[in-house]
């Protein structure tokens, strides 16, 4: 399932925002029910994140990296892997971010490809699309 999501950082400019949201501890503590620990020698941070879709909710454990970065265009993939404790549930996320001026702030653009497996694949993409969007949403007024 693909996503696509935008939002501004006014009085941000670009490089600092592409610099604060490449720093995945602290965007972690921006996202509902979101973790992030210290990365590991490859930097690879372990997670955890916790999120409702309707009536069901679904606590996942994984990582996260930064794939790639480009500091010049301001781009970069991140990409994520989980699975819920307790059963077949499991969640890949790769995220092309783009982070462009606008004013005297910044624009970020999120394209994010987003494969679940289990009972929340069940549960329909326009439900997933509209917990995702809430999700960026609150990572956005909280930086």
């Amino acid at each position: 399932m693909r996503l696509t999501d935008e939002f501004t950082l006014p009085q941000v400019s670009p490089d600092r925002a592409y610099e604060r949201l490449l720093d995945l501890q602290t965007v972690a503590t921006c996202v509902p029910g979101g973790e992030v620990e210290a990365p590991d020698q490859e930097g690879t941070y372990p997670g955890r994140v916790t999120v409702k879709l309707g009536p069901m909710k679904f606590s996942y454990a994984g990582t996260v990296r930064i794939a790639e970065r480009d500091p010049e265009s301001r781009t970069a993939v991140i990409e994520g892997a989980g699975k819920a404790s307790g059963g077949s549930e499991r969640a890949r996320v790769r995220s092309v971010m783009e982070v462009i001026p606008e004013g005297d702030g910044s624009r970020v653009r999120l394209t994010t490809d987003l494969e679940i497996k289990g009972r929340a694949a069940q549960m329909g993409a326009g439900i997933i699309k509209g917990v995702s969007g809430r999700m960026v949403k609150q990572v956005a007024e909280c930086l």
